[in-house]
């Protein structure tokens, strides 16, 4: 499964630190030019996560992996790592809940490990008791999991992070999302409309961007387009930031349509938005 991460090499070039879980060593990122950290910009330190089941080594038909890469705010306001450090762990956690909606995602503790550990554990479950009473092939148990989250953007006034997810565990394909999140100087969590201040126009350029983008939809009235809405009005995605390009927007799959639709990105440049942007989001340059 290839991630459509168009942003990922972009993110990863701001100044972060990212430290090894296999083995706990320290590596820094080659220096890069104007990455000099202010002290009211966020700063991050990367993790990852590297696990996989007993049974890899004898049996890869078989066998579950986990990849968990993700960012730690140490540096910057106060308010602000501490709402990007609390949004991080309770996205990784919430993640158990896509295989199974009883799972206890609030318990206290490093999310990280309690995801691989939870997904290992399922893994387990599924190839010792589910394949060998239900004649379910065992290909089905090579089960795979990656989340790949990181800074998006920052600056002095707003702090964006994404987190992609995939997964396999069995079925007729993986899934993927993406998660998109912007936070104002004071660590709140910013939603679309409080990016804007004219969610009408707004909605006229993503429209316009959305049929550029999208093939097979072009002047057709969206209604007859096969989407997941009602009427002719195009919905807001549910997930939306602020980045050094513009408006990013984001429908995940299924969000409008069938998995066959995909997923669709929409960058709405500064030259397009900045006139409807909140004042403190706009490009001053």
């Amino acid at each position: 499964m290839n991630f459509k991460s168009s942003f990922s090499i972009l993110a990863f070039a701001l100044p972060i630190l990212y430290l090894s879980a296999c083995n706990q060593t320290e590596q820094k990122l080659p220096d890069q030019e104007n990455t000099t950290v202010e002290n009211n910009l966020v700063k991050f330190e990367g993790h990852t996560l590297e696990r996989a089941s007993a049974n890899c080594n004898t049996d890869s038909a078989t066998c579950a992996t986990v990849s968990i890469r993700y960012p730690e705010a140490v540096a910057g306001p106060a308010a602000v790592q501490q709402s990007i450090n609390s949004f991080i762990q309770q996205r990784l956690k919430q993640i158990m809940l896509d295989f199974n909606p009883d799972a206890a995602a609030t318990n206290k503790g490093d999310a990280a490990n309690q995801l691989a550990d939870f997904f290992l554990k399922q893994h387990q479950q599924y190839t010792e008791e589910v394949i060998p009473n239900s004649g379910i092939p065992a290909a089905t148990a090579e089960w795979e999991l990656k989340v790949d989250a990181a800074p998006l953007y920052v600056a002095d006034s707003v702090s964006s992070i994404y987190m992609e997810v995939y997964h396999y565990a069995g079925g007729a394909h993986g899934n993927y999302y993406r998660t998109l999140q912007s936070f104002d100087a004071k660590g709140n969590l910013l939603r679309l409309k409080e990016l804007v201040n004219d969610t009408v126009a707004l909605r006229k350029l993503t429209e316009a961007k959305f049929r550029q983008v999208k093939e097979g939809i072009g002047t057709k009235p969206l209604s007859e387009a096969g989407l997941f809405i009602e009427g002719n009005t195009l919905p807001f995605p549910q997930n939306a930031a602020i980045t050094s390009e513009g408006l990013l927007l984001y429908y995940n799959p299924y969000e409008i349509g069938p998995w066959a639709f995909g997923d669709t990105e929409i960058i709405l440049p500064y030259q397009q938005v900045n006139s409807i942007l909140a004042e403190e989001y706009r490009n001053k340059q």
